[in-house]
């Protein structure tokens, strides 16, 4: 994966997070529409988001995503070790990594090599 690829899927994890903070996603189309991704790769997104451990789901009386309990999202490099226990609370690892690796491999021609 290319340092563009994980940067703009960050990117877009960052601000799926602030709308749903806001409750201001819309429809899934909506989203997909503003956030310039197709709905399927806004599917795959959103599904990391959950095996990252955001509580997000969509609210139909709001017509948003919302999360169903209060979380932050960060990501950022630490300056010291993490011990296991705080690794395992962030859900960080190599692992995760994989899966960030396929998303907008397909749907985005700009990414493509």
């Amino acid at each position: 994966m290319t340092m563009a690829k994980l940067t703009k899927t960050i990117q877009l994890m960052e601000r799926i997070d602030y709308l749903v903070k806001q409750r201001a996603t819309g429809s899934p189309q909506e989203l997909a529409n503003r956030l310039s991704v197709s709905k399927a790769s806004l599917h795959r997104v959103l599904e990391v988001m959950k095996e990252l451990g955001a509580p997000i789901e969509y609210n139909i009386i709001h017509k948003s995503y919302v999360y169903s309990e209060a979380v932050n999202f960060f990501c950022d490099f630490y300056s010291n070790d993490l011990t296991q226990q705080e690794l395992k609370n962030t859900n960080g690892g190599f692992n995760k990594l994989i899966v960030l690796t396929k998303i907008n491999l397909y749907d985005d021609p700009s990414l493509k090599k």
